[in-house]
């Protein structure tokens, strides 16, 4: 056999064997449970201000839970003007894409309340998003998310209606 033809391989080999070292250190960061906390701005469906805070616990480098609270602007319920809360439950399933990026999805239950016209309404139902998530360091993140709240409203305003919102947040994982 030609030596030529064994090198390349050869090279290739060495390579991924030194480079496993420092996949599994990155593999262990991400897979050591913690907590986090974060903040989010945003603007719903007619282009209102929204925000939140929330916090939450990384089981694993793919499933976490979260627990906040969201001003979810105004929004026009049955051709009432309202302004709408939420506080929300979630599951967060996250696929890690690169060293520094994430695709995650969210899937829980929020209760809502919606006031305004003299009607005040309570509202429990399921929210859902998706987004994308970059690590600036071991313990800052950004993400950009899209999340919809399905029927908000009710009872007196006569209808329900779905709220999306697209948002940054800010997080910050205690590590």
């Amino acid at each position: 056999m030609h030596l030529r033809k064994v090198w390349k391989p050869l090279v290739l080999a060495a390579g991924i064997v030194l480079a496993l070292p420092a996949a599994a250190q990155s593999a262990r960061d991400d897979d050591s449970p913690h907590f986090y906390g974060g903040g989010s701005v945003g603007r719903n469906d007619n282009e209102e201000f929204s925000w939140g805070l929330f916090g939450g616990y990384q089981a694993n480098r793919w499933l976490g839970a979260e627990f906040g609270y969201n001003d979810l602007g105004t929004q026009v319920i049955g051709g009432t003007t309202v302004d709408a809360s939420a506080w929300e439950l979630v599951g967060v399933g996250r696929l890690p894409l690169f060293d520094r990026f994430a695709a995650y999805a969210k899937l829980g239950g929020y209760m809502g309340r919606a006031h305004g016209g003299g009607v005040n309404e309570n509202t429990t139902d399921t929210t859902y998003g998706a987004g994308l998530e970059y690590a600036f360091t071991r313990s800052l993140a950004l993400r950009g998310e899209w999340q919809r709240y399905s029927d908000l409203g009710g009872g007196g305003f006569g209808a329900k209606a779905d709220l999306d919102i697209a948002r940054l947040n800010v997080i910050y994982r205690f590590r």
